[in-house]
């Protein structure tokens, strides 16, 4: 583009002719696409790319009269302003992000923590259910994940007689377990 088609869109954008915005969209279009292509590159910011468009020109729109040739090029100055709302836009984007993370994160958190309460308290009352020498065997061996060898030799009693132990106290909580659940 010479100086003076550049001038003269210049001067068409000062006086709000939005026939020179439209050539000016068609000439810079392109490129400002392409830079805030390079900044916004993650899947979710690819709609972000069409926001930044329309910040930019929206920017030189009401912003033309900042522009100072001896500071530089016309396409220079409209680089800079695409690269700056681009980088906004990131910026807004990574803290937007963050933000649903952090709650979302809360909340997982504090859904595990009921579920884990109230499974405690499941374990809880299946476990009164049972009684007491069938409760703390199944306690030291599904709570605490002693042997059947070490619950034997505390408790005095065979192997074979804690495996028995279990064994019904597994059925007997099946049962009820099942009956809850229809």
């Amino acid at each position: 583009m010479t100086g003076n088609q550049e001038s003269a869109l210049i001067k068409g954008i000062i006086k709000r002719d939005k026939e020179s915005l439209m050539k000016l969209m068609d000439i810079y279009g392109k490129l400002i696409y392409y830079i805030a292509g390079t900044i916004l590159i993650e899947p979710y910011e690819k709609e972000s790319i069409e926001d930044c468009y329309n910040e930019v020109f929206t920017a030189i729109w009401f912003n033309i009269d900042c522009f100072n040739l001896d500071k530089g090029s016309f396409k220079n100055w409209i680089i800079a302003i695409t690269r700056y709302k681009a980088i906004d836009i990131k910026k807004k984007n990574l803290k937007h992000n963050q933000n649903i993370e952090y709650d979302d994160e809360l909340v997982s958190n504090q859904e595990n923590e009921l579920e884990r309460i109230e499974n405690l308290e499941l374990i809880n009352e299946l476990l009164n259910i049972l009684d007491k020498k069938d409760r703390n065997i199944f306690i030291k061996r599904y709570l605490r994940g002693e042997s059947i060898k070490e619950i034997s030799k505390d408790a005095g009693f065979s192997e074979e007689y804690i495996y028995t132990r279990i064994s019904r106290a597994r059925k007997k909580l099946k049962k009820i377990v099942g009956e809850i659940n229809e």
